[in-house]
């Protein structure tokens, strides 16, 4: 199954519009080759992300486990280790840099391509919703291109 790259893009609910499958075949391409661009990117984040999770002491899964502790507001009930905490903040710190960073990168590509991130993010809803429209993203993708 192929799994196309989301480029942590995240449109919030309010503002998402209804996606359509009104796109070109050179739009498809477009997205699809973007997205064989970013692949590499996201992959030396995740590794750079890993390392720094590491690097601050803590390993992956504890980092894991606090961060879903902290979404849900229990953090402390988690971990009441001033040091791990601290450590835990660090390592978020880090993360949430790289994640600019990629986002930044993704962005950068996307206009490398001549697309706009609005045409982009379309065409991703409309791969997330629409069956037509992910069957000729998949198709394309696994093509050696």
């Amino acid at each position: 199954m192929t799994t196309v790259s989301m480029a942590q893009q995240a449109t919030p609910p309010e503002t998402q519009i209804k996606a359509t499958p009104n796109f070109s075949e050179e739009e498809i391409k477009t997205f699809v080759k973007i997205n064989k661009d970013i692949m590499p990117l996201q992959e030396n984040i995740q590794t750079d992300m890993i390392s720094s999770i590491k690097e601050s002491g803590i390993e992956v899964p504890r980092f894991q486990e606090l961060a879903q502790a902290q979404q849900g507001g229990k953090l402390t009930e988690v971990s009441s280790d001033p040091k791990e905490l601290e450590s835990f903040s660090k390592a978020g710190e880090k993360i949430m840099k790289l994640q600019e960073e990629l986002q930044t990168e993704i962005e950068q590509v996307i206009v490398e391509n001549e697309m706009s991130t609005e045409k982009f993010e379309a065409i991703f809803m409309a791969y997330n919703s629409n069956p037509e429209v992910k069957q000729k993203v998949d198709k394309l993708f696994s093509e050696d291109t």
